[in-house]
């Protein structure tokens, strides 16, 4: 691994999780999440810059470091933590809803990430989704002290201030949106074709294209590279393109060229996909509930 640990900045959230056949669970979630999830399965050590309320379960927390992941930087705040709610369809679309909650967006307010002035000695950082104010002081901060980034976005930020996100892009060293983000970010323009404009700004784009796999295109729009997906029999698609940002960053940072980074990133985010949300890359959490079937696996330890 190279110098450094990998420091993820983003948001832990309560998760509501409903599939197609309509069954729901509560789980812990947040990209921040499963990015640090991502990047410790590919072999990161990783550290967690991120807030919670105080109703956030202890237990939860207490699993994630169990799992490996550093919260020396989580803070803790009397407030209401941040809730997600997801639905993923027959047809394989997944609704956001919470992104319509004006609570969602006071929470993401109220719980904004903050990360250590020095940024606790990273070798580089993660920049998962957040408002452009926030992501703006980290790109500077992170400059500052010559860390490079790595930044994912949502549909809700990059619809939000799209021409904000775009003046920060020549500053990433990789930037890894969905192709849904790249036409919020570049309207009019074909995926392939919004993917390199946004590489000609400066970084790397990673372009997340779902059951299609990652489009990958060097710095500057030079070289373009389509790699497919792994196969694998999707359970929960929740966090996968989060996870697959975090693996990249992690190969990224053990010295691994692009391409490679990316090849070895498909492998985990498919690893996500083949159980129930964070359970997949390993993690056992307590308190876990279902409505309207009994769980899937043992691996969730329902108490």
């Amino acid at each position: 691994m190279g110098l450094g640990k990998l420091l993820v900045v983003g948001y832990l959230s309560i998760d509501t999780i409903t599939d197609a056949a309509g069954r729901s669970r509560r789980m812990p979630g947040g990209a921040c999440l499963y990015t640090g999830l991502g990047a410790r399965h590919a072999g990161a050590e990783v550290t967690l810059a991120a807030s919670v309320g105080e109703d956030y379960p202890a237990a939860w927390l207490e699993a994630m470091a169990l799992a490996g992941l550093d919260l020396s930087n989580l803070d803790r705040k009397r407030v209401r933590s941040r809730r997600a709610d997801i639905r993923h369809l027959a047809d394989g679309r997944r609704v956001s809803t919470h992104f319509d909650d004006p609570d969602w967006w006071v929470s993401s307010a109220e719980l904004a990430p903050e990360w250590p002035a020095d940024l606790a000695g990273a070798g580089m950082a993660v920049a998962c989704p957040m408002p452009v104010g926030s992501l703006g002081c980290l790109v500077e901060d992170a400059r500052e002290r010559g860390v490079p980034v790595v930044a994912d976005t949502s549909e809700a930020f990059a619809g939000a201030d799209p021409g904000a996100i775009l003046q920060l892009v020549p500053a990433l060293r990789v930037f890894a949106p969905s192709r849904e983000e790249t036409r919020l970010l570049c309207p009019g323009l074909a995926d392939g074709e919004a993917a390199r404009r946004l590489a000609r700004l400066g970084p790397a784009v990673v372009q997340k294209l779902g059951a299609d796999g990652l489009r990958v295109v060097g710095p500057g729009g030079r070289g373009v590279l389509h790699l497919p997906s792994v196969a694998t029999d999707v359970v929960d698609p929740t966090g996968a393109g989060d996870a697959t940002v975090g693996a990249l960053a992690s190969g990224l940072l053990a010295g691994l060229e692009l391409a490679d980074a990316a090849r070895a990133a498909l492998a985990t985010g498919a690893v996500a996909l083949s159980g129930e949300g964070p359970a997949a890359l390993g993690v056992r959490f307590p308190g876990i509930t279902f409505s309207n079937a009994a769980p899937l696996g043992a691996a969730l330890e329902l108490e």
